[in-house]
This record gives structure tokens, C-alpha cells and sequence, in this order.
């Protein structure tokens, strides 16, 4: 999994090159993959900017300076990403403005204190800066996350192999989104890695259940969250088991 930032700007042609060097950066020093939308023709265009919000892990907003008096002092279309990705849920977001972009609209009321810089070399050198302050990694996801495993209290379990005492080790599966829910979210065992770090396929390909009921499709609602059985260890005999598929 590698975190991905929405780099979000104008589309002018010194603010592309500028805009390159930002996600080359983050790709370097931070291992971040980044999303830059520099096509903006169509209807289609704009959905499929909503969708790469939505799939996006973090948001970067840079507000340039454009000093053709018979223009906007700014790119318009930046100003209506940075409204879509409000609406889509993103709360810590890193926003610079550089010197003489007017805070007017809608910035007002999201950006009360944007990070200002001069020239590009200063602003490359804020954003590393401001990254790192901020945590941002690659190992972060804004969607779905597995964020502990934990064994539960030994139980009875009946399925269509009988009846054991078993211990079974929960995921918890958080959805960090604030604006939707994990429709009908499943889960499968990629591979199972040893202590020495080798890590084995898991062939069995079959869904994971949900803990504490019957179905192996959940909706985990906005910032909310489920847990499912990974695997299981019975009292009376050696093996590891899975309660999707029972087999040593």
C-alpha cells in the first residue's frame, strides 16, 4: 500500500512544471504517489477528479499568483477542487498560498491560516518541511485500514465440521472516511507471514467472516468499525483454521 497525495493547483504551464517537481519530491523523499489534474475539458474530466478525491489519501493545495491584470488573480478551477475535497471528507490537509493571492470566498471559511511562500524554491522547501511535520507516509490510508489483531476469550463454535473450543483472533477494520460508508466490504487472506519475515500465499481465496455474524459482507459505516475472524486455534487438536473454510 503506498499513501497517495492530491496535489491540487493551476493549470498553467510554469504551475504543471512546478506541480511535477512537488510530486517528484514526495515520490523521493517520502515515497508518496501523487495525483495531478491537468486535463479539465469535460464533464467526464470532472468525475473523474471527484473519484481520485475520493481515492486519494491526502490533499495539497497550492493557491499561485497570477499577474495577468485582465485574468483572476488565481486558478479558479483549484478553488472548486478544494470545495470537492471538503465535500468529500478531507480534514487535515496541507494549503499554500503565495504572496499577494487575495483570501477571498470560500478560502475564508477553510483556509484560516494558509502557509505562504515567495517563489517555487521556497515553496518546494515549505512542503517537504510541512510533510514531514505532519506525519505524512506512505503506510497511511484515508479508506479502509487493519488497525489491530487481538485473540478473543475462548468460545464454543458450531459449523458444519462439529462443535470446538476454540480461540479466535479478530482484525479490526476501520473506515476512516468521514462523508460515506464501505458498502458490502469483504475480506480475503493474502498471505501469512512467518517470524523470520517469509512470507507464504494463502491459496484459499474464499471471504473471511464477519465476527459475531453469519455473513461475510459488512457495512462499516463513516468512522466506524468492524472486526473479522482471521483465524482460529482449537482446544482439542494442532492447526490453524479459518472459520470461512475449515482446514488444517
Amino acid at each position: 500500500m503506498v499513501g497517495r497525495v492530491f496535489i491540487s493547483c493551476g493549470q498553467r504551464s510554469a504551475e504543471k512544471n512546478t506541480a511535477e517537481k512537488i510530486g517528484q519530491l514526495l515520490k523521493e523523499k517520502f515515497d508518496l504517489d501523487s495525483y495531478l489534474a491537468f486535463r479539465i475539458q469535460s464533464l467526464y474530466d470532472i468525475m473523474k477528479i471527484t473519484d481520485e478525491l475520493k481515492a486519494s489519501d491526502y490533499y495539497l493545495f497550492i493557491d499561485f499568483r497570477r499577474n495577468d491584470k485582465t485574468d483572476l488573480p488565481c486558478s479558479l478551477f483549484t478553488h472548486q477542487e478544494l470545495a470537492l475535497a471538503h465535500h468529500v471528507g478531507f480534514r487535515d490537509m496541507i494549503a499554500l498560498q503565495q504572496d499577494g493571492v487575495p483570501l477571498e470566498g470560500f478560502l475564508k471559511y477553510v483556509l484560516s491560516n494558509p502557509e505562504h511562500f515567495k517563489d517555487e524554491s521556497e515553496l518546494l522547501r515549505k512542503i517537504e518541511e510541512l510533510v514531514k511535520e505532519r506525519g505524512w507516509n506512505s503506510s497511511f490510508s484515508r479508506n479502509l485500514v487493519l488497525e489491530q489483531i487481538e485473540p478473543q476469550p475462548a468460545m464454543l463454535y458450531s459449523d458444519q465440521t462439529g462443535q470446538h473450543l476454540e480461540q479466535i483472533w479478530h482484525a479490526q477494520i476501520r473506515n476512516r472516511r468521514p462523508d460515506i460508508a464501505a458498502v458490502n466490504s469483504v475480506c480475503i487472506l493474502e498471505f501469512i507471514e512467518n517470524s523470520d519475515g517469509i512470507k507464504i500465499a494463502c491459496p484459499d481465496r474464499s471471504y473471511l467472516k464477519w465476527a459475531r455474524q453469519s455473513g461475510y459482507q459488512r457495512t462499516i459505516l463513516p468512522e466506524d468499525q468492524g472486526n473479522v475472524d482471521i483465524f482460529a486455534i482449537h482446544a482439542e487438536e494442532r492447526g490453524i483454521y479459518s472459520t470461512s473454510n475449515f482446514g488444517e
